[in-house]
């Protein structure tokens, strides 16, 4: 297949662009962690983490904004800010899993965490992420559906069973 290199995603094919939406869901998850980590390494785990939680203040911000514009998301209640947070850009490489229950409430959890499995695979143990999920889910309500309210049901550094890392509650 030829492709024009001004703008090879014009030309491709449906399967194409579902993979290189996981390609840059995966690419912003190891840029996440490599900045995680060098300013861990550089400066502390506290440090890291206070810079990670204001970042991912900001970015969800961002991003929120730009998924309600791009998307045409506005309101929705718990439904609209889940399906906010869907289109997150790690979200192809972090799924998440749902229930909803009535109109007013749902909850969130995540089963596989490739930031936490990665750290622990190089030695480096869990980190307590549960500052930067507030942070980030957080802002996306706000811009989403401002009346929906985010917490965390559980979340390192919060004992969690083996196969939920962390889980939200939303509510409005």
């Amino acid at each position: 297949m030829r492709m024009n290199l001004d703008d090879p995603i014009q030309e491709m094919t449906k399967q194409q662009l579902l993979e290189v939406i996981r390609l840059f869901s995966r690419n912003w998850i190891t840029l996440d962690g490599l900045w995680f980590t060098l300013v861990e390494d550089t400066f502390g785990l506290e440090a890291a983490l206070d810079l990670d939680r204001k970042m991912w203040e900001r970015h969800a911000l961002i991003e929120a904004r730009r998924i309600k514009k791009y998307m045409g998301i506005q309101g929705g209640g718990v439904k609209g800010v889940l399906k906010a947070v869907r289109l997150m850009t790690f979200d192809v490489s972090m799924p998440f899993s749902y229930s909803i229950e009535g109109e007013n409430e749902a909850h969130m959890w995540i089963t596989t965490c490739l930031p936490q499995e990665a750290r622990i695979k190089a030695g480096r143990g869990e980190f307590p992420c549960k500052e930067v999920g507030v942070a980030c889910y957080g802002s996306v309500a706000s811009i989403i559906d401002p009346d929906v309210r985010v917490e965390c049901v559980l979340c390192p550094p919060d004992p969690h069973p083996p196969d939920i890392w962390c889980k939200w509650k939303f509510t409005a």
